[in-house]
Protein backbone atom coordinates (compact mmCIF):
# COMPACT_ATOMS: atom_id res chain seq x y z
CA UNK A 1 0.00 0.00 0.00
CA UNK A 2 1.49 3.25 -1.14
CA UNK A 3 0.63 6.57 0.68
CA UNK A 4 -1.96 7.57 -1.49
CA UNK A 5 -3.94 4.72 -1.12
CA UNK A 6 -3.28 4.70 2.53
CA UNK A 7 -4.68 8.54 2.83
CA UNK A 8 -7.72 7.09 0.93
CA UNK A 9 -8.78 4.39 3.22
CA UNK A 10 -7.98 6.76 6.41
CA UNK A 11 -10.14 9.62 5.13
CA UNK A 12 -12.90 7.08 4.32
CA UNK A 13 -12.71 5.60 7.53
CA UNK A 14 -13.11 9.05 9.33
CA UNK A 15 -14.81 10.91 7.07
CA UNK A 16 -11.92 13.49 6.01
CA UNK A 17 -8.77 13.80 5.44
CA UNK A 18 -5.87 13.14 7.37
CA UNK A 19 -2.37 14.84 7.27
CA UNK A 20 0.42 13.71 5.01
CA UNK A 21 3.06 13.21 8.33
CA UNK A 22 0.13 11.15 10.06
CA UNK A 23 -0.55 9.05 6.79
CA UNK A 24 3.76 8.68 7.29
CA UNK A 25 3.62 7.08 10.45
CA UNK A 26 0.78 5.19 10.21
CA UNK A 27 2.38 3.57 7.42
CA UNK A 28 5.64 2.89 9.05
CA UNK A 29 4.08 1.40 11.61
CA UNK A 30 1.99 -0.98 9.87
CA UNK A 31 4.07 -1.85 7.76
CA UNK A 32 1.89 -0.48 5.22
CA UNK A 33 -0.46 -3.41 5.63
CA UNK A 34 -3.50 -2.44 4.36
CA UNK A 35 -5.50 -5.09 7.15
CA UNK A 36 -3.16 -4.00 10.09
CA UNK A 37 -4.00 -0.24 8.97
CA UNK A 38 -7.84 -0.92 8.58
CA UNK A 39 -7.52 -2.35 12.09
CA UNK A 40 -6.49 0.85 13.78
CA UNK A 41 -7.78 3.40 11.40
CA UNK A 42 -11.05 4.19 13.50
CA UNK A 43 -8.68 5.16 16.50
CA UNK A 44 -6.74 8.20 14.66
CA UNK A 45 -7.50 11.42 15.25
CA UNK A 46 -6.62 13.92 12.10
CA UNK A 47 -6.61 16.52 14.40
CA UNK A 48 -3.70 15.03 16.67
CA UNK A 49 -0.38 15.92 17.40
CA UNK A 50 1.72 14.79 14.32
CA UNK A 51 5.42 15.76 16.58
CA UNK A 52 5.16 12.05 18.35
CA UNK A 53 3.94 8.29 18.06
CA UNK A 54 0.12 8.60 18.57
CA UNK A 55 -0.96 5.64 20.60
CA UNK A 56 -3.03 2.79 19.27
CA UNK A 57 -4.58 -0.02 20.25
CA UNK A 58 -2.97 -3.14 17.96
CA UNK A 59 -5.43 -6.35 17.17
CA UNK A 60 -5.28 -8.83 20.36
CA UNK A 61 -4.79 -11.58 17.89
CA UNK A 62 -1.53 -10.27 16.52
CA UNK A 63 0.00 -8.99 19.60
CA UNK A 64 -0.41 -12.19 21.69
CA UNK A 65 2.47 -13.76 19.74
CA UNK A 66 5.01 -10.73 20.15
CA UNK A 67 4.15 -10.88 23.87
CA UNK A 68 4.67 -14.60 24.07
CA UNK A 69 8.10 -14.36 22.25
CA UNK A 70 9.65 -11.49 24.33
CA UNK A 71 8.38 -12.66 27.17
CA UNK A 72 10.18 -15.97 26.91
CA UNK A 73 13.61 -13.79 26.67
CA UNK A 74 15.89 -14.15 29.11
CA UNK A 75 16.68 -10.61 30.80
CA UNK A 76 19.48 -9.59 27.97
CA UNK A 77 17.37 -10.25 25.42
CA UNK A 78 14.47 -8.17 26.71
CA UNK A 79 17.10 -5.27 27.57
CA UNK A 80 18.16 -5.31 23.97
CA UNK A 81 14.23 -5.59 22.63
CA UNK A 82 13.35 -2.87 24.98
CA UNK A 83 16.55 -0.65 23.74
CA UNK A 84 15.88 -1.63 20.41
CA UNK A 85 12.78 -0.66 20.20
CA UNK A 86 13.46 2.78 22.02
CA UNK A 87 16.40 3.42 19.11
CA UNK A 88 14.02 2.94 15.99
CA UNK A 89 12.60 0.32 13.65
CA UNK A 90 16.56 -0.27 13.03
CA UNK A 91 19.12 0.43 15.57
CA UNK A 92 22.97 0.67 15.67
CA UNK A 93 25.13 -2.13 17.69
CA UNK A 94 27.08 1.17 18.66
CA UNK A 95 23.82 3.47 20.21
CA UNK A 96 22.99 -0.33 21.38
CA UNK A 97 25.91 -0.52 23.59
CA UNK A 98 25.49 2.79 24.62
CA UNK A 99 22.03 2.48 25.97
CA UNK A 100 22.85 -0.96 27.72
CA UNK A 101 25.76 -0.48 29.64
CA UNK A 102 25.17 -3.21 31.93
CA UNK A 103 24.09 -5.76 29.43
CA UNK A 104 25.51 -8.80 27.18
CA UNK A 105 24.14 -6.86 24.22
CA UNK A 106 25.50 -9.48 21.78
CA UNK A 107 24.58 -12.53 24.21
CA UNK A 108 20.85 -10.62 23.98
CA UNK A 109 20.53 -9.64 20.34
CA UNK A 110 21.32 -13.68 19.95
CA UNK A 111 18.48 -14.06 22.15
CA UNK A 112 16.00 -12.19 20.09
CA UNK A 113 16.91 -12.95 16.79
CA UNK A 114 15.89 -16.92 17.88
CA UNK A 115 13.35 -15.53 19.13
CA UNK A 116 11.70 -14.19 15.81
CA UNK A 117 12.22 -10.62 17.06
CA UNK A 118 14.94 -8.89 15.50
CA UNK A 119 17.25 -9.44 12.53
CA UNK A 120 21.10 -8.44 11.20
CA UNK A 121 20.99 -5.99 8.76
CA UNK A 122 24.13 -4.27 6.75
CA UNK A 123 27.66 -4.05 9.13
CA UNK A 124 26.30 -3.65 13.11
CA UNK A 125 22.97 -2.74 11.95
CA UNK A 126 20.04 -4.60 13.31
CA UNK A 127 16.04 -4.70 12.92
CA UNK A 128 13.23 -5.85 14.11
CA UNK A 129 11.54 -8.42 12.11
CA UNK A 130 7.86 -6.34 11.64
CA UNK A 131 7.04 -3.08 12.78
CA UNK A 132 4.29 -4.53 15.00
CA UNK A 133 7.35 -6.81 16.94
CA UNK A 134 9.32 -3.19 17.74
CA UNK A 135 5.90 -1.34 18.44
CA UNK A 136 5.19 -4.26 21.03
CA UNK A 137 8.66 -4.22 22.72
CA UNK A 138 8.03 -0.52 22.89
CA UNK A 139 4.76 -0.71 24.45
CA UNK A 140 6.36 -3.34 27.16
CA UNK A 141 8.57 -1.04 28.83
CA UNK A 142 7.91 1.08 31.96
CA UNK A 143 6.98 4.56 31.92
CA UNK A 144 10.35 5.07 33.89
CA UNK A 145 12.16 2.58 32.11
CA UNK A 146 11.10 4.21 28.66
CA UNK A 147 12.33 7.74 29.95
CA UNK A 148 15.43 6.62 31.12
CA UNK A 149 16.66 4.59 27.72
CA UNK A 150 15.82 7.92 25.98
CA UNK A 151 18.16 9.34 28.16
CA UNK A 152 20.44 6.52 27.59
CA UNK A 153 19.92 6.97 23.88
CA UNK A 154 20.15 10.33 23.35
CA UNK A 155 23.52 10.53 25.39
CA UNK A 156 24.85 7.74 23.12
CA UNK A 157 24.04 9.36 19.92
CA UNK A 158 25.47 13.03 21.17
CA UNK A 159 28.94 10.70 21.81
CA UNK A 160 29.55 9.18 18.66
CA UNK A 161 28.91 12.19 16.73
CA UNK A 162 31.01 13.80 19.25
CA UNK A 163 33.74 11.13 18.28
CA UNK A 164 33.05 11.74 14.10
CA UNK A 165 31.86 8.50 14.22
CA UNK A 166 29.65 8.01 10.73
CA UNK A 167 26.45 7.44 12.88
CA UNK A 168 25.65 11.26 14.21
CA UNK A 169 22.57 11.97 15.64
CA UNK A 170 20.02 13.53 13.50
CA UNK A 171 18.66 16.95 15.16
CA UNK A 172 14.83 15.57 15.19
CA UNK A 173 16.12 11.74 16.84
CA UNK A 174 17.58 14.33 19.87
CA UNK A 175 15.18 16.27 19.79
CA UNK A 176 12.45 12.88 20.43
CA UNK A 177 14.66 10.98 22.60
CA UNK A 178 15.43 14.23 24.98
CA UNK A 179 11.89 15.30 24.89
CA UNK A 180 10.77 11.61 26.34
CA UNK A 181 13.86 11.72 28.95
CA UNK A 182 12.73 15.09 30.28
CA UNK A 183 9.85 13.19 31.69
CA UNK A 184 12.19 12.12 34.44
CA UNK A 185 12.55 15.94 35.15
CA UNK A 186 15.81 17.96 36.14
CA UNK A 187 17.14 20.97 35.21
CA UNK A 188 20.15 19.07 32.77
CA UNK A 189 17.59 17.36 31.50
CA UNK A 190 14.63 19.94 30.72
CA UNK A 191 17.53 22.23 29.55
CA UNK A 192 18.57 19.24 26.80
CA UNK A 193 14.90 19.24 25.67
CA UNK A 194 14.60 22.60 25.22
CA UNK A 195 18.13 22.87 23.41
CA UNK A 196 16.96 19.91 20.99
CA UNK A 197 13.56 20.98 20.36
CA UNK A 198 14.61 24.74 19.63
CA UNK A 199 17.03 23.00 17.25
CA UNK A 200 14.65 20.43 15.13
CA UNK A 201 12.12 23.68 14.72
CA UNK A 202 14.73 26.27 13.75
CA UNK A 203 15.69 23.36 11.15
CA UNK A 204 12.13 22.64 10.33
CA UNK A 205 11.16 26.20 9.41
CA UNK A 206 14.45 26.32 7.21
CA UNK A 207 12.90 23.31 5.10
CA UNK A 208 9.34 25.27 4.97
CA UNK A 209 7.97 22.64 7.47
CA UNK A 210 5.99 24.92 9.39
CA UNK A 211 3.54 22.32 11.16
CA UNK A 212 6.89 20.54 12.64
CA UNK A 213 7.86 23.44 13.35
CA UNK A 214 5.50 24.54 15.35
CA UNK A 215 4.83 21.61 17.11
CA UNK A 216 8.80 21.40 17.77
CA UNK A 217 8.94 25.12 19.43
CA UNK A 218 5.61 24.87 21.25
CA UNK A 219 7.30 21.46 23.32
CA UNK A 220 10.95 23.75 23.79
CA UNK A 221 8.30 26.47 25.52
CA UNK A 222 6.70 24.13 27.41
CA UNK A 223 9.77 22.61 28.83
CA UNK A 224 11.48 26.14 29.13
CA UNK A 225 8.64 27.06 31.44
CA UNK A 226 9.06 23.66 33.88
CA UNK A 227 12.83 24.63 33.61
CA UNK A 228 12.10 27.91 35.36
CA UNK A 229 13.27 30.15 32.15
CA UNK A 230 13.53 33.96 32.14
CA UNK A 231 10.57 35.17 30.68
CA UNK A 232 12.41 36.57 27.83
CA UNK A 233 13.78 33.46 27.21
CA UNK A 234 10.43 31.46 26.87
CA UNK A 235 9.04 34.36 24.95
CA UNK A 236 10.91 34.26 22.05
CA UNK A 237 10.34 30.22 22.08
CA UNK A 238 6.82 31.39 21.90
CA UNK A 239 6.75 34.01 19.58
CA UNK A 240 8.98 31.44 17.23
CA UNK A 241 6.07 28.52 17.91
CA UNK A 242 3.39 31.17 17.28
CA UNK A 243 4.41 32.21 13.87
CA UNK A 244 5.36 28.80 12.65
CA UNK A 245 1.53 27.85 13.57
CA UNK A 246 0.33 30.87 11.71
CA UNK A 247 2.22 29.54 8.94
CA UNK A 248 1.30 25.96 8.95
CA UNK A 249 -2.83 26.61 9.46
CA UNK A 250 -5.57 24.84 7.83
CA UNK A 251 -8.29 25.83 10.09
CA UNK A 252 -9.62 28.52 11.88
CA UNK A 253 -8.76 26.68 15.43
CA UNK A 254 -4.99 26.94 14.27
CA UNK A 255 -5.01 30.41 13.28
CA UNK A 256 -6.28 30.71 17.01
CA UNK A 257 -3.95 28.67 18.49
CA UNK A 258 -1.05 30.78 16.98
CA UNK A 259 -2.19 34.19 17.90
CA UNK A 260 -2.91 33.06 21.47
CA UNK A 261 1.13 32.02 21.56
CA UNK A 262 2.05 35.09 19.68
CA UNK A 263 -0.09 37.24 22.60
CA UNK A 264 1.99 35.29 25.35
CA UNK A 265 5.24 36.09 24.02
CA UNK A 266 3.96 39.75 23.66
CA UNK A 267 2.50 39.61 27.30
CA UNK A 268 6.29 38.59 28.46
CA UNK A 269 8.17 41.01 26.10
CA UNK A 270 6.21 43.63 27.77
CA UNK A 271 6.64 41.92 31.69
CA UNK A 272 10.38 41.91 30.98
CA UNK A 273 10.92 45.11 29.16
CA UNK A 274 12.23 43.50 26.09
CA UNK A 275 11.48 45.26 22.79
CA UNK A 276 13.15 42.67 20.50
CA UNK A 277 10.67 40.21 22.17
CA UNK A 278 7.67 42.74 21.39
CA UNK A 279 8.55 43.26 18.08
CA UNK A 280 9.33 39.36 16.89
CA UNK A 281 5.43 39.00 18.62
CA UNK A 282 4.16 42.02 16.54
CA UNK A 283 5.51 40.91 13.36
CA UNK A 284 4.18 36.97 13.87
CA UNK A 285 0.96 37.98 14.17
CA UNK A 286 1.89 38.73 10.15
CA UNK A 287 1.06 41.72 8.26
CA UNK A 288 -2.22 43.50 6.92
CA UNK A 289 -3.43 41.67 3.93
CA UNK A 290 -4.94 43.37 0.56
CA UNK A 291 -8.27 42.17 -0.88
CA UNK A 292 -6.56 41.39 -4.16
CA UNK A 293 -5.50 42.90 -7.49
CA UNK A 294 -8.77 43.63 -8.60
CA UNK A 295 -10.49 44.98 -5.46
CA UNK A 296 -9.42 48.96 -6.16
CA UNK A 297 -10.31 50.33 -3.36
CA UNK A 298 -12.11 48.06 -1.28
CA UNK A 299 -10.64 48.11 1.86
CA UNK A 300 -9.30 45.01 4.15
CA UNK A 301 -10.85 45.05 7.70
CA UNK A 302 -8.42 46.11 10.39
CA UNK A 303 -7.41 43.87 12.69
CA UNK A 304 -7.19 45.28 16.19
CA UNK A 305 -5.75 42.69 17.84
CA UNK A 306 -2.53 43.37 15.41
CA UNK A 307 -3.21 47.00 15.34
CA UNK A 308 -2.71 47.12 19.04
CA UNK A 309 0.29 44.90 19.21
CA UNK A 310 2.09 46.67 16.38
CA UNK A 311 1.40 50.09 18.41
CA UNK A 312 3.11 48.86 21.65
CA UNK A 313 6.17 47.14 19.91
CA UNK A 314 6.51 51.06 18.27
CA UNK A 315 6.38 52.37 21.63
CA UNK A 316 9.66 50.97 22.47
CA UNK A 317 11.17 50.91 19.08
CA UNK A 318 10.93 54.98 18.22
CA UNK A 319 11.95 55.77 14.97
CA UNK A 320 13.88 58.24 16.55
CA UNK A 321 17.47 57.27 16.13
CA UNK A 322 17.54 56.18 20.01
CA UNK A 323 16.95 52.19 18.65
CA UNK A 324 20.15 50.19 18.98
CA UNK A 325 21.65 49.08 15.75
CA UNK A 326 20.96 45.30 16.28
CA UNK A 327 17.12 46.36 16.78
CA UNK A 328 16.90 48.82 13.33
CA UNK A 329 15.57 46.46 11.53
CA UNK A 330 12.83 44.69 13.66
CA UNK A 331 12.08 48.37 14.46
CA UNK A 332 11.61 49.53 10.70
CA UNK A 333 9.46 46.64 9.90
CA UNK A 334 7.53 47.46 13.37
CA UNK A 335 7.16 50.95 11.55
CA UNK A 336 6.01 49.48 8.31
CA UNK A 337 3.92 47.42 9.32
CA UNK A 338 2.10 49.46 11.52
CA UNK A 339 1.82 52.27 8.94
CA UNK A 340 0.38 49.84 6.58
CA UNK A 341 -2.39 48.81 9.35
CA UNK A 342 -3.06 52.42 9.76
CA UNK A 343 -2.80 53.47 5.68
CA UNK A 344 -5.58 55.40 4.02
CA UNK A 345 -4.74 54.63 0.70
CA UNK A 346 -5.88 52.52 -2.60
CA UNK A 347 -5.78 48.92 -2.24
CA UNK A 348 -5.39 48.98 1.51
CA UNK A 349 -7.92 51.53 2.68
CA UNK A 350 -8.47 52.07 6.52
CA UNK A 351 -11.42 50.87 7.95
CA UNK A 352 -12.66 52.32 11.15
CA UNK A 353 -10.07 51.76 14.45
CA UNK A 354 -10.35 53.04 18.06
CA UNK A 355 -7.77 55.78 19.28
CA UNK A 356 -6.24 58.27 17.65
CA UNK A 357 -3.89 57.78 14.40
CA UNK A 358 -0.63 59.31 13.85
CA UNK A 359 0.67 60.93 10.84
CA UNK A 360 1.18 57.41 8.24
CA UNK A 361 2.33 59.27 5.60
CA UNK A 362 5.83 60.83 7.49
CA UNK A 363 5.95 56.78 9.47
CA UNK A 364 6.60 55.01 5.41
CA UNK A 365 9.65 57.32 4.58
CA UNK A 366 10.93 57.22 7.98
CA UNK A 367 10.87 52.98 8.39
CA UNK A 368 12.51 53.29 4.83
CA UNK A 369 15.58 55.51 6.10
CA UNK A 370 15.67 53.25 9.15
CA UNK A 371 15.55 49.92 6.85
CA UNK A 372 17.97 51.62 4.66
CA UNK A 373 20.05 52.30 7.67
CA UNK A 374 19.62 48.82 9.08
CA UNK A 375 20.90 47.27 5.95
CA UNK A 376 18.94 44.59 6.26
CA UNK A 377 16.99 43.93 2.76
CA UNK A 378 13.91 42.12 4.45
CA UNK A 379 13.29 45.57 6.66
CA UNK A 380 13.64 47.50 2.94
CA UNK A 381 11.53 45.44 1.08
CA UNK A 382 8.84 45.31 3.82
CA UNK A 383 9.36 49.27 3.81
CA UNK A 384 8.81 49.89 -0.07
CA UNK A 385 6.14 47.75 0.05
CA UNK A 386 4.24 50.06 2.32
CA UNK A 387 5.47 53.38 0.60
CA UNK A 388 4.30 51.74 -2.55
CA UNK A 389 7.83 52.33 -4.29
CA UNK A 390 10.09 50.25 -6.70
CA UNK A 391 7.70 47.10 -6.85
CA UNK A 392 10.27 45.86 -8.82
CA UNK A 393 13.32 46.00 -6.49
CA UNK A 394 10.93 44.84 -3.92
CA UNK A 395 10.14 41.48 -5.67
CA UNK A 396 13.51 40.95 -6.78
CA UNK A 397 14.26 41.52 -3.20
CA UNK A 398 11.89 38.78 -1.88
CA UNK A 399 13.05 36.35 -4.39
CA UNK A 400 16.54 36.24 -3.55
CA UNK A 401 15.79 36.36 -0.18
CA UNK A 402 13.38 32.91 -0.33
CA UNK A 403 10.98 34.33 1.42
CA UNK A 404 7.54 33.24 -0.07
CA UNK A 405 5.49 35.39 2.30
CA UNK A 406 7.07 39.03 0.96
CA UNK A 407 7.20 37.64 -2.35
CA UNK A 408 4.11 36.86 -2.15
CA UNK A 409 2.79 40.82 -1.37
CA UNK A 410 5.14 41.82 -3.71
CA UNK A 411 3.50 40.26 -6.80
CA UNK A 412 -0.18 41.13 -5.77
CA UNK A 413 0.57 44.89 -4.98
CA UNK A 414 2.50 44.98 -7.92
CA UNK A 415 -0.32 43.24 -9.93
CA UNK A 416 -2.47 45.71 -8.40
CA UNK A 417 -0.50 48.36 -9.22
CA UNK A 418 -0.74 47.18 -12.96
CA UNK A 419 -4.36 47.07 -12.81
CA UNK A 420 -4.81 50.00 -11.97
CA UNK A 421 -2.88 51.28 -14.73
CA UNK A 422 -4.42 49.22 -17.06
CA UNK A 423 -1.62 47.06 -18.31
CA UNK A 424 -3.33 43.26 -18.25
CA UNK A 425 -0.36 41.85 -19.81
CA UNK A 426 1.81 42.58 -16.77
CA UNK A 427 -0.99 42.22 -14.59
CA UNK A 428 -1.42 38.52 -16.10
CA UNK A 429 2.29 38.02 -16.01
CA UNK A 430 2.41 38.98 -12.31
CA UNK A 431 -0.57 37.09 -11.13
CA UNK A 432 1.08 33.89 -12.67
CA UNK A 433 3.92 33.86 -11.02
CA UNK A 434 1.98 34.32 -7.84
CA UNK A 435 -0.41 31.84 -8.45
CA UNK A 436 3.21 29.62 -8.50
CA UNK A 437 3.86 30.04 -5.76
CA UNK A 438 0.94 27.73 -4.20
CA UNK A 439 2.58 24.30 -5.31
CA UNK A 440 3.82 22.59 -2.59
CA UNK A 441 7.36 21.67 -2.80
CA UNK A 442 6.75 18.29 -1.58
CA UNK A 443 3.90 16.23 -0.34
CA UNK A 444 5.34 16.86 3.22
CA UNK A 445 5.55 21.02 2.99
CA UNK A 446 2.63 23.10 2.10
CA UNK A 447 3.34 26.54 1.63
CA UNK A 448 2.45 28.56 4.24
CA UNK A 449 -1.22 29.82 4.86
CA UNK A 450 -0.75 33.06 3.92
CA UNK A 451 1.13 32.60 0.64
CA UNK A 452 -1.78 30.03 -0.11
CA UNK A 453 -3.65 32.00 0.40
CA UNK A 454 -2.65 34.66 -1.88
CA UNK A 455 -1.21 31.93 -4.71
CA UNK A 456 -4.91 30.55 -4.73
CA UNK A 457 -6.62 34.27 -5.49
CA UNK A 458 -3.96 34.85 -8.03
CA UNK A 459 -5.35 31.95 -9.58
CA UNK A 460 -9.15 33.22 -9.49
CA UNK A 461 -8.47 36.24 -10.70
CA UNK A 462 -6.37 35.57 -13.82
CA UNK A 463 -9.21 33.68 -14.82
CA UNK A 464 -11.56 36.97 -14.36
CA UNK A 465 -8.90 38.85 -15.97
CA UNK A 466 -8.82 36.11 -19.20
CA UNK A 467 -12.22 36.36 -19.28
CA UNK A 468 -13.82 33.29 -17.52
CA UNK A 469 -14.60 33.28 -13.93
CA UNK A 470 -13.67 29.81 -12.45
CA UNK A 471 -16.26 29.61 -9.33
CA UNK A 472 -14.23 26.47 -8.43
CA UNK A 473 -11.08 28.77 -7.84
CA UNK A 474 -12.86 31.75 -6.35
CA UNK A 475 -14.69 29.17 -4.00
CA UNK A 476 -10.67 28.01 -3.11
CA UNK A 477 -9.48 30.92 -2.61
CA UNK A 478 -12.17 31.99 0.04
CA UNK A 479 -11.84 29.30 1.81
CA UNK A 480 -8.24 28.93 1.81
CA UNK A 481 -8.61 33.32 3.26
CA UNK A 482 -10.92 32.20 6.00
CA UNK A 483 -7.76 30.04 7.49
CA UNK A 484 -5.67 33.20 7.09
CA UNK A 485 -7.99 36.30 8.13
CA UNK A 486 -11.66 35.97 7.41
CA UNK A 487 -12.93 39.57 6.86
CA UNK A 488 -10.66 40.03 4.70
CA UNK A 489 -10.90 37.18 3.04
CA UNK A 490 -14.62 37.90 2.57
CA UNK A 491 -14.17 41.33 1.59
CA UNK A 492 -11.54 40.38 -0.86
CA UNK A 493 -14.00 37.54 -2.53
CA UNK A 494 -16.73 40.20 -2.80
CA UNK A 495 -13.94 42.12 -4.90
CA UNK A 496 -12.91 39.76 -7.44
CA UNK A 497 -16.91 39.00 -8.12
CA UNK A 498 -18.03 41.94 -8.57
CA UNK A 499 -14.91 42.47 -10.57
CA UNK A 500 -16.20 39.69 -13.19
CA UNK A 501 -19.73 40.88 -13.30
CA UNK A 502 -20.97 38.22 -10.86
CA UNK A 503 -23.10 38.91 -7.82
CA UNK A 504 -24.17 35.27 -6.75
CA UNK A 505 -21.78 32.60 -5.33
CA UNK A 506 -19.61 30.30 -7.43
CA UNK A 507 -21.56 28.07 -9.09
CA UNK A 508 -24.91 29.56 -8.25
CA UNK A 509 -24.24 28.88 -4.85
CA UNK A 510 -26.52 30.92 -2.21
CA UNK A 511 -24.66 33.24 0.53
CA UNK A 512 -25.39 30.75 3.32
CA UNK A 513 -24.52 27.55 0.77
CA UNK A 514 -21.22 29.64 0.31
CA UNK A 515 -21.20 29.22 4.41
CA UNK A 516 -21.65 25.98 5.20
CA UNK A 517 -18.93 25.32 2.09
CA UNK A 518 -16.25 27.19 4.09
CA UNK A 519 -16.99 25.08 6.92
CA UNK A 520 -16.93 21.66 4.72
CA UNK A 521 -14.07 22.32 3.23
CA UNK A 522 -12.42 22.47 6.42
CA UNK A 523 -13.93 19.23 7.43
CA UNK A 524 -15.96 20.12 9.97
CA UNK A 525 -19.00 17.63 10.36
CA UNK A 526 -22.42 18.19 9.90
CA UNK A 527 -23.27 18.91 13.70
CA UNK A 528 -20.55 21.48 14.50
CA UNK A 529 -21.48 23.12 11.49
CA UNK A 530 -25.47 23.27 12.46
CA UNK A 531 -23.74 24.67 15.74
CA UNK A 532 -21.81 27.14 14.49
CA UNK A 533 -24.29 28.86 12.33
CA UNK A 534 -27.00 28.07 14.28
CA UNK A 535 -28.85 26.13 11.86
CA UNK A 536 -30.88 22.67 12.30
CA UNK A 537 -28.58 19.53 11.24
CA UNK A 538 -30.77 18.68 8.62
CA UNK A 539 -30.74 22.04 7.14
CA UNK A 540 -26.90 21.61 7.25
CA UNK A 541 -27.59 18.25 5.32
CA UNK A 542 -29.93 19.90 2.94
CA UNK A 543 -27.67 22.77 1.89
CA UNK A 544 -24.72 20.12 1.41
CA UNK A 545 -26.66 18.09 -0.83
CA UNK A 546 -27.25 21.26 -2.92
CA UNK A 547 -23.61 22.23 -2.68
CA UNK A 548 -22.81 18.62 -4.01
CA UNK A 549 -25.22 19.23 -6.67
CA UNK A 550 -23.67 22.36 -7.90
CA UNK A 551 -20.41 21.75 -7.68
CA UNK A 552 -20.72 18.22 -9.31
CA UNK A 553 -19.41 16.18 -6.82
CA UNK A 554 -21.44 12.86 -4.77
CA UNK A 555 -19.40 12.77 -1.25
CA UNK A 556 -17.84 15.49 1.36
CA UNK A 557 -14.74 13.94 -0.03
CA UNK A 558 -14.64 14.58 -3.45
CA UNK A 559 -16.24 17.88 -2.59
CA UNK A 560 -12.81 18.35 -0.57
CA UNK A 561 -10.66 17.21 -2.90
CA UNK A 562 -11.86 19.28 -5.98
CA UNK A 563 -12.06 22.69 -4.02
CA UNK A 564 -9.84 22.05 -0.45
CA UNK A 565 -6.37 21.24 -2.23
CA UNK A 566 -5.88 18.27 0.28
CA UNK A 567 -5.98 20.24 3.60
Amino acid sequence: MDHQQAAELLAERIGRPVPPRLVEQLLRRTDADRALLSAVADQVDPDGDVLHRIPLRWPPEQVAAVREALTGLGPHGRAVAGAGAVIGREFDLAILEGACPDVEVLAGLEEAEEAGLVRPLAGQVFGFVRALDREVCYEALGTRQRAELHGRVAAALIRLGALGGARAATVPELALHTAEAAALGGAERLDAAVAASAAAGAAAADEGAHDLAAGYLAQAALFAGRAGWAPGQSGRLLAAGGTARLRAATAPSAREAGRASLLGALRLGLRAGDPGLVAAAALGLGPRASTGALAGDRPAPADPVRLDALRQAAALLPLDGTVPSELRSAAARVAARLALEERKGPFLSLCEVEGPLPDVGAAAPDALALARASGDPRAVAEALLTADQDLDQVVREAAALHDPELLSRAYDRAAAAAVAAGDRTRATRLLAALAALGSASSREVRPPAFVRWYALRAAAELAVLRGAPDPAAAAQALAAGEVVDPAAAEAADAALREFGGRRGGPDGLTAREREVLAWALRGTPAKEIAEGLFLGERTVETHLASIYRKLGVRTRIELIKKLGGGS
